[in-house]
């Protein structure tokens, strides 16, 4: 034994006998099963993309795929859709466009 541990003995034979709770056995195992749960983080996902986001690997990423999907959903959109042939040669009488309304001026005038 060194000096510190005779010391420390000399103090704990000084110090005045404590009478603990009744229940204090019950407290101590309480506490200690307070403290070995494990504690149950709820995700929040926005804060969980926020966080990626200041990422800088994880931005780039996000701004290639909203780069990729408005490339792509582009594309899709600007090919002109196929239509049947018959019905491709007569959109111009179509009732929107001039040659389309004198096309239906007789068939509403012989009323």
């Amino acid at each position: 034994m060194n000096q510190n541990d005779d010391r420390l003995s000399a103090l704990l034979k000084r110090w005045r006998d404590i009478e603990p709770r009744g229940n204090f056995e019950a407290n101590v195992w309480r506490q200690i099963r307070i403290a070995a749960a494990p504690a149950v983080d709820t995700v929040n996902w926005i804060d969980l993309i926020g966080r990626l986001l200041w990422q800088p690997a994880w931005s780039v990423v996000a701004a290639m795929v909203v780069a990729l999907i408005v490339g792509v959903w582009g594309g899709i959109a600007s090919v002109p859709r196929q239509t049947d042939r018959p019905t491709a040669e007569l959109q111009f009488l179509s009732p929107g466009t001039l040659a389309g309304s004198y096309a239906q001026m007789p068939a509403k005038v012989t009323k």
